[in-house]
């Protein structure tokens, strides 16, 4: 459950962000509401008491900017909600929010649902405002770097046949994640696995997967290609 927080007043918090709005899916009703009652008047909230009908309100309206699902519940657990979000809103920052301190279901969650955070219950309401909060950024600098790559795109020349143009156009449909397009606006940068590493908090190895992963994605075969695309596209 959300922990209540006595020092919240009404008037210390911002207005809604218009046209962005945050769904929680979690079998308890009292969770549902302890969430809409902390967040509600800082972001437009949905809720859902299952990933049926989660699924149900996203298929019938505009995409969540974030995404926000317990681990246990009846009939799809968490991670396979996440898995099944992915396919419909790719660009929705996913969070867990779950009962169990279970390394294996976090790192499932991370690697199965690409989940931006892990949080246990009991979930105090500054730092779920605190996550909801930076994950809704994030959402929002990945529209901007849509954008970006939507206009690098349209202002391209006519004869872009090569193998980075047409990787170019790929950005568009590859769906990288935000951490992959981190990694790869650091790349542009000239940066190596060795000097990104710590720049974003994680290791030298985990940067070399995420490049093999957006090679992959993108279709090319070495740094320097990733480098010319980052430019192009206005990562770097």
């Amino acid at each position: 459950m959300v922990q209540a927080d006595p020092t919240l007043a009404s008037s210390e918090r911002p207005p809604s962000r218009g046209g962005l709005w945050v769904l929680f899916v979690d079998d308890d009703p009292l969770v549902l509401k302890s969430c809409r009652r902390a967040l509600g008047e800082q972001f437009q909230i949905q809720t859902a008491s299952s990933a049926a009908e989660a699924l149900g309100l996203i298929d019938a309206a505009a995409p969540p900017a974030v995404v926000v699902a317990d681990q246990q519940m009846p009939g799809m657990n968490g991670i396979d909600f996440l898995i099944n979000l992915r396919s419909m809103v790719p660009d929705a920052v996913r969070i867990m929010l779950t009962g169990q301190a279970d390394l294996s279901t976090a790192m499932q969650a991370v690697n199965l649902g690409q989940v931006f955070r892990f949080l246990t219950k009991p979930v105090d309401v500054p730092t779920l405002r605190e996550v909801v909060t930076a994950a809704v950024q994030v959402y929002v600098e990945r529209m901007d770097e849509i954008h970006l790559l939507e206009e690098a795109m349209a202002n391209r020349q006519a004869d872009g046949s090569d193998a980075e143009s047409t990787a170019l156009k790929r950005l568009l449909d590859a769906k990288l994640t935000p951490r992959e397009l981190e990694v790869l606006g650091l790349i542009g940068l000239g940066g190596t696995s060795k000097d990104i590493g710590p720049q974003l908090g994680i290791s030298h190895r985990t940067v070399d997967v995420h490049r093999n992963h957006i090679l992959m994605k993108l279709e090319l075969h070495n740094s320097t290609s990733l480098v010319h695309v980052a430019i192009k596209a206005g990562l770097a």
